[in-house]
């Protein structure tokens, strides 16, 4: 089931466009998988148990998702060494 909504917030689309070309692109498809399957990604446990993850090599994709609302919120997008901090 698609989401009807996918919500970027400014400060990842401003980090977003600090990382190299290539991965850009890459998580400009992984954005694609995310709104037309958005339990794709791994649910997150403890503290960030109500988001999840998805994996593009060293990157990591956070967003959650409202099932009642059909939203999607990409909250980081950032390397996997600082992603969970």
């Amino acid at each position: 089931m698609p989401a009807k909504n996918f919500i970027i917030p400014k400060s990842v689309d401003k980090e977003i466009s600090k990382l190299p070309s290539k991965i850009q692109v890459k998580i400009e498809f992984a954005f694609d998988r995310i709104k037309d399957n958005p339990i794709s990604g791994i649910k997150l446990h403890g503290q960030l148990g109500q988001y999840y993850k998805l994996r593009l090599g060293d990157y990591r994709i956070v967003y959650s998702f409202d099932a009642r609302e059909s939203t999607i919120t990409v909250v980081k997008v950032e390397h996997r060494q600082g992603v969970y901090k």
